[in-house]
């Protein structure tokens, strides 16, 4: 981008992502959404410049501080989680490394050690911080090594703040924690990232953070889930929302994202525009038509319009799926069960699952003609369309202030 358009625009891009990606509007929608816990991933650089090592900036203390009066202002705690350290904890973009990373360069590690201090000096008597989640997925090249530097980092936090829980990060993305003998703090939970694009079984992968607590004696949490369609995503998370269980919460990935960017669902989504497309196929690869200066800058602009909240698209499906709280407020004032129905089209069978107990199910035709009601009394359940018409429907719960509209083919 700034070979593009040069480097004042290219500032200007990043400071309006980091003012306008994240407002007080999207803190206050989550809360809306009943949840109780933002996981606020940053990038070191938004503190310190890897060209003025040690000299942390005002502008990234607003950044940060902004979110914290925010969620403090809508009854969210806020847990920081350092996804970028100096350097890079892992050669994985999300990282966002350099090279050699922070693990063959002791000045970066030295560096990362002074950036949780100063963090945790800054917010140690700041109550609506629920810890500090010292990096996300590591790799580290020996266990050893990560061990040893997660006790440099537990000191360096602790000579400061002995108030805050630490969250702790395994190995191999945040999903190996047999490099632990013992608690790296007493004050403490181990989080645990967990995607199952390929995992068969849901339940028995997720019962091996369960037995760490148990044996460990120490909460677990899962610190990033997600990024699924709606069936693997439902089984997880009635695998959290088990009581014997033990799993002490769970953060879903993520609050925003692109809408054509992925096959799976989002929950807040971001239109893209054919310039920003134009824009972003170019950078990723150089072999693809190349856009104007004016064109990089329009879609730039276009894409700083879209991320606001108020321009993206709510996914009622996923607020149903996921929505901590139960029922949604009607235009009367009185409470409707929300709910959502997979898969969509259909051919055979649908999954309702509901944000609580719904006694029966209206369904209608395109033409507004109820087609049948259906006994229901539940929360989630199947039910036969195979001998439906092939075509449009919309499914309520009594009324249409909230309805699935549902395509049944053959």
């Amino acid at each position: 981008m700034k070979n593009k358009v040069g480097q004042a625009s290219a500032d200007a891009f990043r400071d309006s992502v980091y003012h306008q990606y994240i407002t007080r509007r999207d803190i206050e929608a989550i809360s809306d959404e009943c949840f109780n816990l933002v996981r606020l991933p940053f990038n070191h650089t938004i503190l310190e410049d890897d060209s003025n090592p040690y000299v942390y900036k005002q502008s990234g203390w607003n950044l940060l501080d902004s979110v914290l009066s925010w969620c403090e202002d809508n009854d969210l705690y806020v847990l920081f989680d350092m996804h970028s350290a100096p350097g890079g904890q892992s050669t994985y973009f999300v990282t966002d490394p350099d090279s050699p990373n922070m693990w063959a360069d002791v000045t970066y590690q030295a560096r990362t050690v002074q950036l949780w201090k100063a963090i945790a000096g800054r917010y140690k008597n700041r109550g609506i911080v629920a810890g500090y989640d010292l990096l996300n997925e590591p790799v580290a090249p020996a266990d050893s090594t990560l061990v040893q530097f997660y006790d440099l980092l537990i000191d360096s936090i602790r000579s400061v703040d002995s108030n805050h829980m630490l969250f702790i990060e395994g190995k191999d993305a945040s999903t190996d924690f047999s490099i632990f003998s013992s608690l790296p703090d007493p004050n403490m939970v181990f989080a645990f990232h967990f995607y199952s694009w390929f995992i068969w079984n849901i339940p028995n992968a997720l019962d091996e953070y369960v037995q760490l607590s148990q044996d460990m004696n120490v909460p677990v949490l899962c610190g990033e889930w997600g990024e699924n369609n709606y069936t693997p995503l439902t089984t997880t998370l009635d695998y959290f929302k088990d009581p014997s269980k033990l799993i002490s919460g769970e953060t879903f990935w993520t609050w925003k994202k692109m809408r054509n960017g992925s096959n799976y669902p989002y929950y807040a989504g971001i239109d893209s525009s054919a310039l920003w497309d134009k824009s972003i196929k170019w950078i990723s690869n150089g072999f693809n038509a190349q856009p104007t200066a004016a064109e990089m800058q329009q879609g730039m602009n276009e894409f700083i319009h879209n991320m606001k909240f108020e321009n993206c698209f709510f996914n009622d499906s996923m607020s149903s799926l996921l929505r901590a709280c139960s029922g949604t407020a009607s235009l009367t004032g009185q409470s409707q069960p929300s709910f959502f129905c997979y898969p969509n089209p259909a051919t055979h069978e649908i999954q309702v699952i509901a944000s609580e107990k719904i006694s029966e199910l209206h369904l209608y035709n395109a033409l507004g003609i109820l087609v049948a009601t259906i006994p229901f009394n539940d929360t989630k359940g199947t039910i036969d369309v195979q001998h439906y018409p092939e075509g449009i429907y919309f499914m309520t719960s009594g009324s249409f202030l909230h309805a699935e509209k549902i395509l049944i083919q053959k």
